[in-house]
């Protein structure tokens, strides 16, 4: 009885079961585990940015690359039409002035051509004035104008002395002679006149 009485207390005492709650060390270790994956996934985003910022700003590189090889060629061109243009206004300068010309030759050509049938020297003294009228008239149009010293002071600035004579009918340094006009191209001298100049008994003394 009392043997039987203990081995059914003996069976009914149940061994205390394991507890299924993680430990702390295992916790502690979950953790870990999770803050690792968190940073790696976190390192992983910010190389992907990154690497996207890299390749945009590389994008762009090359698209201003390209537009600086572009501007640089429209700027070639440019270059390169203007020394063509400035070219041929250097070749060409003259050619309005040659316009202007022409009709005088012909007109000189009419004029000789008249003269040798005509005979008539009078005419033939018409015409060339007529057409050295035309021709100053011209050079005018140009700005050109003649330099008539005649019976005017002698200056250095536009005049060329060739001969200097003794001459008491005129004040000293005078022009009494011309040689050749000058000419003066919109206020500029392109040619001095040559002239003859009076020296007077008095200035000699």
């Amino acid at each position: 009885m009392d043997y039987q009485e203990n081995n059914l207390f003996k069976s009914d005492v149940r061994e205390p079961q394991g507890d299924s709650r993680p430990q702390p060390d295992e916790t502690m270790e979950s953790d870990t585990a999770a803050d690792g994956d968190g940073a790696q996934l976190s390192e992983q985003n910010e190389l992907t940015l990154l690497q996207a910022n890299l390749e945009e700003k590389t994008r762009e590189s090359q698209e201003n690359h390209e537009r600086f090889l572009r501007a640089r060629a429209d700027l070639d061109n440019v270059k390169k039409r203007f020394q063509r243009e400035k070219e041929d206004i250097l070749r060409y300068a003259s050619q309005s002035v040659i316009e202007k010309l022409l009709p005088v030759i012909d007109n000189f050509t009419r004029a000789r051509e008249a003269a040798l049938q005509s005979r008539d020297f009078d005419g033939l003294c018409q015409g060339v004035e007529m057409i050295e009228s035309k021709l100053m008239e011209i050079l005018e149009s140009e700005g050109v104008t003649a330099i008539d010293p005649l019976h005017e002071p002698f200056d250095p600035r536009y005049h060329e002395p060739l001969m200097v004579e003794d001459n008491s009918d005129w004040p000293d340094n005078t022009v009494i002679e011309v040689f050749q006009k000058g000419y003066l191209m919109k206020g500029k001298l392109i040619r001095p006149g040559l002239v003859k100049v009076s020296k007077s008994e008095t200035a000699k003394e």
